[in-house]
């Protein structure tokens, strides 16, 4: 069975599409990753978590398709009636290195809040830095940022977060990595903090001065 005739034997399993795309993102060469767009497209039918996991595939062997996945992830967690994440916030920057290639070349780890109650804002924000640097690269909180250890679990974690009033805004010092798992989970707990101060409506996003 060729790529083609799997692709089209895995519409109804949204799972096995994933795992298919992953695989081929892996062990597949520069031009042939392409053919895990397809699974990838399935996959999101029916699995939400499909677009964070085709960015980190891509963003494991550095290419540039991960920008895209990692902008679709942030639009998931957007509610148009509540808290907006613009698609290009913890955007993934892409490098030309060849033609028609393009490398994941780093990640811009800094969120705006923009609402109507900036000082509430600020405070939710300081929560959120409080939790931050317990998120590691493959999206999971740990106990102990100091004792991640590596493959197969995760094996880092952010140096240093920051706040920053004026916006307000919070930035995490993660010398530029590439972690779509973590950025999910960095959003949704800058979303639930905003939520748990009762900021009902806000917009969230990296502003594009860097």
């Amino acid at each position: 069975m060729d790529t083609d005739q799997a692709i089209a034997a895995l519409r109804d399993d949204p799972q096995a599409a994933l795992e298919l795309g992953c695989r081929i993102v892996a062990t597949a060469g520069d031009d042939e990753r392409r053919h895990a767009e397809v699974a990838f497209e399935l996959a999101r039918n029916g699995d939400r978590t499909a677009v964070w996991r085709a960015a980190d595939a891509y963003a494991q062997v550095a290419d540039g398709r991960a920008a895209r996945w990692m902008a679709e992830g942030a639009a998931s967690l957007s509610d148009p009636d509540g808290i907006v994440v613009d698609r290009l916030t913890l955007p993934i920057m892409i490098q030309e290195y060849d033609a028609d290639r393009w490398i994941a070349h780093h990640q811009d780890w800094r969120i705006a809040v923009h609402c109507d109650d900036p000082a509430r804002a600020l405070l939710a924000l300081h929560a959120a830095r409080a939790r931050l640097p317990f998120v590691a690269d493959d999206g999971s909180t740990v106990s102990d940022p100091t004792q991640v250890t590596g493959p197969p679990g995760p094996w880092y974690t952010p140096n240093s977060v920051f706040v920053e009033p004026d916006v307000p805004l919070i930035w995490l010092d993660c010398k530029s990595g590439v972690f779509p798992l973590m950025a999910r989970t960095v959003l949704e707990i800058v979303i639930e903090e905003l939520r748990g101060i009762g900021i009902t409506r806000a917009e969230l996003s990296t502003p594009k001065d860097q």
